[in-house]
């Protein structure tokens, strides 16, 4: 799998140099209001870049999430749209909320015309779709895919135990992390961020914020930023009484001390495939 990834990588590598994609990179430089303050945003040349206009999003689509409304799927995200709007995130396009409930057409729909997809909800992400019709895909255009789930709440665990009745054994493992990762994989997907295991509303907050500000704005690559995620120390992860806004600027750039532990919470996300994706 890595050396389908690797060749598919080669292959494209020599295409992008015809067509001058470093020329591009420039003219997303930090420069205009809000950026004031930042890092310089430059991304390493053996990147493979993933092009932030064709990004597709599905965030908590039943709504279901219970809580503090900052910390809330719908509210981070529409937070992190607005912020990043003037370069990166105006042409992303989505369904936040329950305002439109995606049918499964819609799913596959955008999943198989982007080339990042976020999913940013409650309980598992493939609780959400039909797995046989996921299975039968080609996402091979999709090179990254940010899965922020496994959160729970009274509304999705009610939902989950519903849909679950009409289900084997083997229909439900198949929607646990790693067998996700392996069939998103196995589909095409170049590189997976998805929760190994549950996690609360605040910790995806303060994941989501730090993540998208580590590849939209200083330019990371998916590998790095996910690091830097597992480097922070797991009491600050798990904040629980500030908004991801104020939490990423206290924490962002701050080491795990020498000789300190590090805790399930601050190891929860994880990449799988390759990790020299780049927001581009």
């Amino acid at each position: 799998m890595l050396w389908n990834r690797l060749r598919k990588e080669e292959t494209e590598g020599n295409m992008k140099k015809k067509d001058g994609k470093g020329k591009e990179l420039k003219k997303r430089s930090p420069g205009k209001k809000g950026w004031k303050g930042s890092a310089p945003r430059v991304i390493p040349t053996d990147c493979i870049l993933v092009a932030t206009d064709d990004f597709k999003f599905i965030v908590d689509p039943y709504e279901e999430a219970q809580g503090i409304e900052t910390l809330t799927p719908v509210s981070v995200t529409r937070e992190i749209l607005e912020r990043y709007q003037d370069m990166f995130t105006a042409r992303w396009v989505g369904h936040l909320g329950s305002t439109h409930f995606p049918s499964q057409a819609e799913w596959e729909q955008l999943l198989d015309s982007c080339s990042g997809f976020f999913f940013y909800g409650m309980e598992s992400m493939l609780s959400h779709v039909l797995v046989e019709r996921l299975a039968a895909m080609n996402l091979q255009e999709c090179q990254m895919m940010v899965v922020l789930d496994l959160t729970r709440s009274y509304e999705s665990m009610r939902r989950q135990l519903e849909v679950s009745e009409n289900k084997s054994a083997p229909q439900l493992s198949l929607e646990g992390p790693l067998k996700t990762a392996i069939l998103l994989s196995l589909v095409g997907v170049r590189s997976i961020l998805a929760n190994q295991w549950p996690t609360l509303l605040q910790d995806n907050a303060l994941r989501a914020s730090i993540l998208w500000e580590n590849l939209l704005t200083l330019g990371k690559p998916v590998g790095r930023a996910v690091r830097l995620l597992q480097k922070m120390e797991a009491s600050e992860v798990a904040n629980h009484g500030e908004s991801p806004q104020t939490s990423r600027e206290k924490f962002m750039f701050r080491p795990l001390p020498h000789g300190s532990k590090l805790l399930p919470v601050a190891l929860n996300l994880v990449l799988y495939g390759l990790p020299h994706l780049a927001i581009g």
